[in-house]
Parts: structure tokens; C-alpha cells; sequence
């Protein structure tokens, strides 16, 4: 009995040291914490990809002897103590006489540029991958990257570094240190934030909608085009025929005006008013939805964000809190209420009919992008007319973020 209380004690008194010690308990519990690490092969020379970024992190560049042995130095050393992912990009700069200096010579031709050599190969170590240059994680690592003093760069390892302009910087850090000025950068403090090179340059140009979409969605009350975010979750997709011309024609079923002609029983003017009476009935309800109408079909979207993911403690990249909260409520891969708006159960005959709608859209749903696995549970609105339901207008099985279109190009620069 004694020994047990002595052990309990011991614990209680090791329990209220460790927290009295917080920044060593820090670092104790994260040696337990499961960490997802990235590969740190040396026998890999990690190049670059399209698949990679769209936007990275240019940490240093190298040219000049040794310069590809010193990058695969520093990626591996990103890699293994820093656990960020880190790749390899060559570039090669070709200074012949095709491209002439400026101004002319006594004789009247063009003058001609001198190079110690006619071709530089020079070397890229690009860090991280990050949807867009504005994203918290990109600014967080650039900050970090800028104050990093890796051994790679360490002059006192290396007698001669490839690293480019790393002897102006040195003379730069030595006058600075001369006027007294405290240096809290490091060998890395030139980084900036740029582009995947091999992704062609029409990938992160603004996509605008073209003037005849855009005139579709004119008029539109709560159209998507004037979501102020970045990001939205579609939750609704409705599809219908092809356009191919328009005229202004009021729809007598739901009152909604449709910017094309109406044809009698035309899908796609049933997808324009199945997304405009959700978008209402969801706004009803207090969600923050967008309606957006195109060629081909109309959506329905929920939620106006800058950022849609963020990254855990052990590395996971996970919905934010809003988004993960109308994923919960609307995806079939949740055990959620099937009416999210009301929560309560249907009646016989309307039961019978979301049976029939849900039936009908998994067909449409298997035709499309494939069965509906077994354990779904898919999520439908009623559209009331008094105390009748009017409508049954089923939600995707599976929702997801989308990048809010714009009107035009300068329209996605504006903003």
C-alpha cells in the first residue's frame, strides 16, 4: 500500500515539473507525436516537376564548379532536418552572338556583347508547394527560409561555395557588422516567392468567363460572379443541354428570369431554376449560398473564403473549420440528417419521392462519374409551396471547393 501511494506521488511530482518546465515538455511530447516526413533519398536527385508547387519558394541559386553537388547538398539538408520538400530546377543561359549589346559600332553595325563564357549553367533549389503566392504556409516558410543558416551554406564548411553573389553578400554582412548594424538574416535572406517555371504561363493567368456566360449570370441576385472570396464549396450541380442562343424569357414556374429561351421541358432551364430555388432556400436557412449558370449547367455554392485548408501540427493538410462544418453537412460521406435544413423526417408520400428523386440522380451519377458506394448518405432540399413540397432538389454526393469564376481578366486582377 505504501509503495503505491510513493509511486503515485512520484508521478504527481514528475507531472508538476514537467509542466512547470513548458518549453522542455514541448519538445519532449513532439518526440512522440506521429510527424509525416518527406523523402530524403541521396541517391535522388529530386528535378523538379509540373506536378510540383504551382508556386515555390526559390531558397538560393548555384552556378559554377560544384554548383549541382552543392543544391543536391542543401535540398537533402531541406529535406532531412527541415522536412520540407525541396526540389531541383537546371537552367541553362546561352550567351552567343545572337542576341547583340546595344548601340553601334564605328563601322555602323551592331555591337557585340563579350562573355567569359558562351554557356552558364546555373542551379535552383525551390522549397515547398503551395496553391497561390499569398497563402499564409508560402509566407510563413519564406520568412523562415530568409533567418535559416543550413550547413550546406556554412562558409566555414565550405572553402569555396557555388551559391551566386554569395561573396557580394559577405561583404555586405561584414560592412553592415563594421556600422554596428545586428544581421538577422541569413545566407538564404535574398529568397522570394515564384512560380513553377515549367508550368506554362496561360496556367496562372485569371480565367475570366467569357461575355456570354457573363450575360447569363446578369441579373442573377445572389449570382457566384459577385462572391468576394477566393474559394467557395459547390455543394449543387444541375445539367442540362447545350446553348446556343439566347433571348430574355420569364420562367411561370418559379419566376425566376432566364437569359436564354425557354423551351418546353428543357433541362437546361430545369437546372437554372432547381439551382435558383435552392440558392434561396439555402439563404432562407442562414448559409451563405451563390447560384452560377454556364453552356451546360448551373451550380449551387456555399461559403465566400481566402483559404479553404490549413496544415496540422503532424503535417496534414485538412479542410478549415468552415468549410470541414458544410462538408459535414451536406456530403454523403457523412451520417448527417438527409434534409440538412430541416432535420426532420418525411412523411410516407414524401419519403417516396426523395426515394425516387435519389434513385433518379444516382443513375445520373453512376452514368456520369461512377456508382454510389454502398454507405452513402445523400442529401436532398424540399422546396415548399404552403405546407405542399413543391420540389425535391438533390445535393452532390460530393461536395467540393472551387475557385470562384470571374466576370472578366481584369475583373480577377481588380480584385
Amino acid at each position: 500500500m505504501r509503495s503505491t501511494c510513493c509511486r503515485v506521488v512520484w508521478l504527481l511530482a514528475a507531472l508538476a515539473a514537467w509542466s512547470a518546465a513548458p518549453t522542455a515538455s514541448g519538445q519532449l511530447w513532439k518526440q512522440f507525436v506521429p510527424v509525416s516526413r518527406v523523402d530524403a533519398d541521396p541517391s535522388k536527385d529530386y528535378r523538379l516537376t509540373q506536378e510540383n508547387g504551382p508556386w515555390l519558394v526559390i531558397a538560393a541559386t548555384f552556378s559554377g564548379d560544384g554548383a549541382e553537388e552543392q543544391a543536391h547538398e542543401l535540398i537533402l539538408e531541406f529535406r532531412e532536418k527541415y522536412n520540407q520538400p525541396a526540389f531541383l530546377h537546371e537552367m541553362k543561359f546561352d550567351f552567343d552572338d545572337k542576341s547583340p549589346g546595344r548601340g553601334l559600332d564605328q563601322y555602323g553595325a551592331p555591337v557585340k556583347r563579350r562573355y567569359k563564357k558562351d554557356e552558364v549553367d546555373e542551379y535552383a533549389v525551390l522549397v515547398g508547394e503551395f496553391p497561390s503566392i499569398d497563402a499564409p504556409e508560402a509566407q510563413q516558410l519564406l520568412r523562415r527560409i530568409k533567418r535559416m543558416e543550413p550547413a550546406a551554406l556554412d562558409p566555414e564548411k565550405h572553402t569555396r561555395t557555388a551559391q551566386t553573389l554569395a561573396q557580394f553578400r559577405q561583404f555586405q554582412d561584414a560592412m553592415m557588422e563594421k556600422l554596428g548594424k545586428e544581421q538577422k538574416s541569413g545566407p538564404m535572406k535574398q529568397a522570394f516567392l515564384a512560380r513553377n517555371p515549367l508550368l506554362p504561363r496561360e496556367y496562372f493567368v485569371p480565367k475570366g468567363v467569357d461575355p456570354f456566360v457573363a450575360k447569363m449570370n446578369k441579373g442573377v441576385e445572389h449570382s457566384l460572379l459577385d462572391c468576394t472570396g477566393r474559394y467557395t464549396v459547390q455543394v449543387a450541380t444541375f445539367r442540362g443541354n447545350t446553348v446556343l442562343q439566347t433571348s430574355s424569357q420569364t420562367s411561370e414556374s418559379s419566376g425566376f428570369e432566364l437569359p436564354w429561351k425557354k423551351r418546353a421541358h428543357d433541362p437546361l432551364v430545369e437546372a437554372a431554376e432547381n439551382a435558383h430555388l435552392l440558392t434561396q432556400e439555402l439563404r432562407a436557412h442562414g448559409w451563405e449560398a451563390y447560384e452560377f449558370h454556364d453552356r451546360t449547367e448551373s451550380t449551387v455554392s456555399i461559403g465566400s473564403f481566402d483559404q479553404v485548408a490549413q496544415r496540422t501540427s503532424d503535417g496534414r493538410v485538412v479542410p478549415t473549420p468552415q468549410v470541414q462544418k458544410i462538408l459535414q453537412t451536406f456530403s454523403a460521406l457523412y451520417d448527417t440528417p438527409p434534409d440538412p435544413l430541416t432535420g426532420i423526417g418525411n412523411d410516407q408520400g414524401t419519403q417516396k419521392r426523395v426515394d425516387e428523386r435519389e434513385q433518379q440522380y444516382a443513375q445520373q451519377y453512376a452514368s456520369q462519374l461512377g456508382q454510389v458506394a454502398p454507405g452513402m448518405h445523400p442529401k436532398h432540399v424540399k422546396i415548399f409551396k404552403g405546407k405542399k413540397v413543391e420540389r425535391i432538389i438533390p445535393i452532390d454526393v460530393a461536395p467540393h471547393t472551387i475557385e470562384v469564376p470571374q466576370r472578366s481578366v481584369s475583373g480577377a486582377y481588380a480584385r
